[in-house]
């Protein structure tokens, strides 16, 4: 089949049977404008060039069981659906690299989480930044912090309490997360 008869097939409705000849002829007929098609819709030399070699080469091992009845269109529609196939390889790919990406960002969240309420404790005042550091990181409570500093139980609460509010006032520009960590360290 020379490159006439591929033309007229597409006239005919009947199956190319592809020889060797046939193939190379179809190749050089259609290679350029299938890779510029390909080109176009992936904007990559490479995947452009790779999409369309797949192409003939698929064609090439199934010669005997494809029957095409228009080879035009039958070339055009593989490549556009071979970069679709190209496309959601790619998604997926970006999906399943997504967690990895993601799960390093956790640890410098929690490092910036530290350094945010260590700076806010520091602006406490000393006996305030004591009692709350026995309180909420140590686990002690009102009673025994008393014991220990020899007050009443009653200047630990209000310690307590302003250590709270002052906190809330230094990190209110952070995070929701930020309030949910000292709300979790607060019993």
């Amino acid at each position: 089949m020379d490159s006439d008869s591929l033309h007229s097939a597409e006239l005919t409705p009947r199956p190319i049977i592809l020889h060797k000849n046939d193939f190379e002829a179809l190749y050089r007929e259609y290679w350029q404008r299938l890779y510029d098609f390909a080109l176009c819709k992936t904007h990559d030399k490479d995947v452009a060039e790779e999409i369309v070699q797949d192409l003939f080469v698929n064609i090439w091992e199934k010669r005997k069981e494809l029957h095409v009845f228009n080879v035009q269109s039958y070339l055009f529609v593989s490549v556009r659906n071979k970069v679709i196939n190209y496309y959601k390889q790619k998604v997926f790919a970006d999906l399943d690299t997504a967690n990895d990406t993601v799960a390093p960002d956790y640890p410098l969240f929690l490092e910036e989480l530290e350094a945010a309420l260590q700076g806010a404790m520091g602006q406490l005042p000393q006996k305030t930044h004591d009692i709350f550091l026995l309180n909420r990181f140590e686990g002690k409570s009102a009673r025994e912090i008393a014991a220990k500093l020899h007050i009443p139980e009653r200047t630990v609460e209000y310690h307590i309490t302003q250590a709270l509010r002052q906190l809330k006032v230094l990190l209110r520009n952070s995070t929701t997360l930020l309030l949910a960590f000292i709300s979790s360290i607060t019993f």
